[in-house]
């Protein structure tokens, strides 16, 4: 069977194709975790006031299938264990970037909500912690459709929860979504429409290479979703680039062509992370991301023949001066 043919067939037999569904899989769950509680970061770019907000941690009971699904056993073992990651299970931050900036409180994404369980879902408990309530934040930018970025707009009760937000989408990333068969398509397609179709009125489309807020700008990195948008943040010569849903894991920068099932273009989206890792070693880069480990900031360097994560160095606690 051809590598193409296997990671489809993979993908197929745990339901884990992107292109309808997102978490196909069972998130297990901690006893403690309803008591979590996560403090924010504050974030000082340049004139820019900033904070690294989480959502709370992605938990899956095995690497495999979701990621490397074409890997074998004992080489994806090889390399968690060089890298110092879990064998077992693999946990991913979900982390929301809130910047405030000419008057407006942005959110990029809204995390989980109710849709993955109580290990999620804490993004309001953490905008709370900086007595910012739901009805503050004036603007949301969704980087693509999928749960754990949108999952939070609506409440258990398919209400807004951000009444006062305006929301601004790649139009790729929306035609997307808007034109999978919501009824053959999978939960994620019907929780990306039904998502849309409430917040109608108040979503605003930007191209890519469009600049939001004088802050913010845009970038197509396809892959992940048709429309998977990355940013570039700046203020006057400070910068950060805000790499989404491109990376998962250390591993899969180590590994790029391990690549994950949750990427509705397996070899596109192969293709996206070498060019994020060709311009962060040629460039000096500093990255953010939505799932690396917390606070997901960080380098990749070259070390030999393989490009590693470099995590950015920071003493204080609650804040980070770049």
């Amino acid at each position: 069977m051809k590598r193409r043919e296997v990671i489809k067939s993979t993908m197929l037999a745990t339901g884990a194709v992107l292109s309808t569904s997102l978490v196909s899989f069972r998130p297990f769950e901690v006893a403690t975790a309803v008591k979590e509680r996560y403090a924010p970061i504050r974030l000082e770019l340049g004139e820019l006031e900033a904070y690294i907000l989480s959502d709370g941690v992605v938990r899956l009971e095995s690497v495999q299938p979701v990621f490397a699904p074409n890997v074998d056993k004992a080489e994806l073992k090889k390399e968690l264990k060089r890298l110092h990651l879990k064998e077992d299970k693999f946990e991913g931050s979900l982390n929301v970037l809130l910047i405030k900036n000419q008057g407006k409180t942005i959110l990029l994404d809204t995390g989980a909500g109710s849709q993955m369980g109580e290990n999620t879902g804490h993004l309001v408990k953490a905008l709370n912690t900086l007595n910012i309530s739901t009805a503050d934040i004036t603007d949301i930018i969704i980087t693509h459709g999928h749960l754990d970025h949108i999952g939070g707009v609506l409440d258990k009760d398919n209400k807004t929860v951000f009444s006062s937000a305006q929301y601004h989408i790649a139009k790729r990333e929306y035609d997307f979504w808007m034109s999978q068969d919501g009824t053959t398509g999978g939960s994620g397609v019907v929780l990306a429409q039904k998502v849309f179709n409430t917040i109608e009125d108040k979503l605003n489309f930007f191209d890519y290479g469009a600049i939001l807020f004088s802050c913010l700008e845009t970038e197509l990195a396809a892959g992940h979703t048709k429309g998977h948008t990355v940013f570039n943040i700046f203020s006057g010569e400070r910068s950060i680039k805000h790499i989404v849903d491109t990376f998962h894991s250390p591993f899969l920068i180590s590994k790029p062509q391990w690549g994950t099932a949750w990427d509705t273009d397996f070899d596109q989206a192969v293709k996206t992370r070498q060019r994020i890792i060709d311009q962060g070693i040629t460039q000096g880069t500093l990255f953010m991301s939505c799932h690396l480990p917390w606070p997901s900031l960080g380098y990749i360097d070259r070390l030999g023949d393989t490009a590693q994560w470099t995590i950015f160095p920071y003493t204080d606690p609650t804040r980070i001066k770049i």
